[in-house]
């Protein structure tokens, strides 16, 4: 059906549906028998964080301790994945660095640094499926306490929701260059991804104009991200450096980092500076309006509702 409101459907009934339908495919991406697990257990963490997104969209519905009982029980879910994840998300983000400077090396470069991740990778196997079947046992358990959530309100959890989100990707668009750090860019492409996947929930709003502000919201989530990989990247190998025979590919490697990390963040800064530049009170007061125009459509409709 979809991370998206459906015409048939109000809004407690899309939420709880959604979070359902979004337990159920990181569940069938944790099943033991899955192929490849390194993408599976990607993909189960990409649900898990649609469920947090949400979960933020109905914090006042929720209540605070309900609230807090559910992210962190989904946090606490998204950690277990992460960890069995660090291998080969080294060696895809440095296959990116490569592809992106392929004009200047060779297929095979940085032979020394790849060789030990890709054994690190293979020999993690046992831990990865140990941590897809707590996962899931985990996922399981919070399927079931979804029927007791209380009724979602429409304008009480949208307005509120959408407002606390889009204000704390403002002040940590601000944050992250005052304050340069790999922690303030973190958190900024936290926020950013909530966003992301809360506009994704109501783009029936207004097809082709939420379309175009959730694929900026993307473009901007995926070079903070890649911008994350790389500041973690260069962390890692740079304390190969003192004990390390052969440091040229460690010291090549990290000059293409920082010119990289520098690209992505003059980038995200002119496209955070177009997407942060409503005030949240304006953002929210947009967004309620479309959602009134939309539903009155669906009424004024019934073709819509299917």
């Amino acid at each position: 059906m979809g991370y998206r409101f459906k015409d048939s459907e109000g809004f407690a009934k899309g939420i709880k549906r959604t979070v359902l339908e979004q337990v159920d495919k990181a569940l069938d991406n944790l099943k033991p028998n899955v192929r490849n697990k390194d993408e599976a257990i990607h993909d189960a963490r990409v649900s898990v964080k649609k469920i947090r997104a949400v979960l933020l969209l109905i914090r006042d519905s929720l209540g605070e301790n309900s609230f807090d009982a559910e992210d962190i029980a989904y946090r606490d879910v998204g950690r277990k994945l992460s960890k069995v994840r660090d291998s080969a998300a080294m060696l895809e983000t440095i296959d990116k660095l490569i592809e992106h400077f392929s004009d200047e090396l060779a297929p095979d470069a940085f032979a020394s640094i790849r060789t030990p991740l890709r054994q690190s990778k293979a020999s993690r196997l046992q831990g990865r499926k140990q941590a897809m079947t707590e996962a899931a046992k985990s996922l399981r358990k919070a399927r079931k306490r979804v029927a007791d959530w209380p009724k979602a309100g429409h304008r009480q959890s949208l307005a509120r929701g959408l407002k606390r989100v889009f204000r704390s990707g403002r002040d940590s668009f601000a944050k992250a260059y005052d304050q340069p750090e790999i922690e303030t860019f973190h958190e900024w492409r936290k926020v950013v991804k909530h966003l992301l996947y809360q506009m994704r929930l109501l783009t029936p709003l207004w097809g082709n104009m939420m379309e175009a502000y959730v694929a900026e919201l993307k473009s901007l989530g995926d070079y903070l991200s890649e911008d994350h990989d790389l500041a973690i990247l260069r962390k890692k190998i740079s304390e190969q450096l003192d004990h390390s025979e052969d440091r040229t590919d460690i010291e090549a490697m990290v000059a293409l980092i920082d010119q990289r990390r520098n690209e992505l963040q003059l980038t995200a800064k002119v496209l955070g500076t177009r997407i942060y530049a409503e005030k949240p009170g304006g953002f929210v007061a947009r967004s309620e309006t479309y959602w009134r125009a939309w539903r009155t459509e669906v009424k004024n409709n019934p073709i819509l509702l299917g």
